[in-house]
């Protein structure tokens, strides 16, 4: 079974960061650090201690290990030395903060990924084949689509205005697929107004994430996990975005960039930007008209970490074309929601109520 002790691996190295610095009028408030969060910190004292669970999943994934690579435990016990890999780490860090500090004018343009690619040993030797030609783009419209055209088609992709209108709410029977393919964790999902709320099982332990329109929250049964800023905008995202093509609400501004292509269908690109400045991209198939693609991403003191929501498999879901495979993505872990079965019109608002 799904254990507890995969889980909190899963919660320890959680996506997301909080911003670094909020702004109040000629204030700016406080940010702890690593090294005064947590013990045995020797070279990423001064980053936000918020980053230390995306750094961690960035230098897992560039390297292609796990957490046992450079820990002696895979429990809470991440401070503990013991394993030389951990200490050749601290020196890759300080090496590649070296290389952006000397030839990039101190920003993250080289990574733990820029030499591992995902190996654990960096490779040295250039391939002795031909290089894969490069992916050229579309040819670009002599006129550019606007963004209200290719969200029209979007909303006629759903299953148009009036098939929407009559959505209030939608509850969501899905399994959760791990990366293996026979792992499955069943959820329930809760949708009303921009609201939220799933609860995936693993055996008898419950996660449930909590959006009421305004706050979020995370919970593990009954105990509160610690929730980052970053984690807590995406479960917004996800509340916001889903079957709504009412996207001008959620975002400040919206910029058809280009024609691309993604596994070889061409894609509008478009770039959605918050109120509070935060950039996103998301991808519309030019043929359905569908949204198939969602990227965001915060920078780190090692480089950007990416979160990736892939819809797919787009179906007839209760009088709305929903999108019953949805991939989520991040460095070092991925899953897929599986749609089972919706009802709409049923969610009692109640469902969104912070437990006391």
């Amino acid at each position: 079974m799904k254990t507890y002790f995969e889980i909190l691996v899963v919660v320890v190295f959680a996506l997301f960061s909080a911003l670094y610095f909020a702004p109040t009028g000629e204030t700016q408030t406080v940010v702890e650090t690593a090294g005064q969060k947590f013990k045995n910190i020797k070279v990423l004292n001064d980053m936000p201690a918020d980053q230390m669970g995306q750094v961690m999943n960035i230098m897992s994934a560039s390297l292609g290990v796990d957490c046992k690579m450079c820990h002696v435990s895979n429990d809470k016990d991440f401070e503990k030395d013991g394993i030389d890999h951990k200490d050749i780490a601290r020196k890759m860090i300080k090496m590649t903060w070296e290389i952006n500090k000397t030839f990039f004018e101190g920003k993250p343009e080289v990574s733990c990924n820029t030499c591992h690619v995902g190996h654990e040993r960096p490779v040295a030797l250039p391939s002795l084949l031909p290089p894969p030609p490069p992916v050229e783009r579309p040819k670009q419209p002599a006129v550019k689509p606007t963004v209200d055209e290719i969200l029209a088609k979007y909303e006629t992709a759903l299953g148009g205005k009036d098939a929407l209108a009559k959505v209030k709410s939608r509850y969501i029977k899905a399994n959760r697929v791990e990366p293996d393919g026979k792992t499955v964790e069943p959820e329930e999902i809760w949708l009303k107004g921009g609201k939220y709320r799933s609860e995936t099982k693993y055996a008898d332990y419950v996660v449930t994430e909590l959006f009421d329109g305004k706050n979020a929250l995370k919970l593990g049964n009954t105990e509160a996990i610690e929730l980052k800023a970053f984690e807590a905008e995406q479960m917004k995202r996800d509340a916001q975005l889903f079957a709504n093509p009412d996207i001008r609400s959620i975002y400040a501004k919206l910029d058809f960039r280009f024609l691309n292509r993604i596994d070889g269908r061409e894609v509008y690109m478009v770039t959605a930007t918050t109120a509070d400045n935060r950039r996103e991209q998301l991808v519309f198939d030019v043929l359905t008209g569908q949204l198939v693609r969602r990227v965001a991403s915060a920078m780190t003191v090692i480089g950007q970490f990416q979160y990736q929501v892939d819809y797919s498999d787009y179906k007839d879901l209760g009088g709305v074309k929903l999108p019953a495979s949805t991939r989520f993505a991040m460095p070092g872990i991925t899953w897929t929601r599986k749609i089972v079965e919706v009802k709409n019109n049923t969610v009692d608002d109640a469902k969104f109520a912070a437990p006391k």
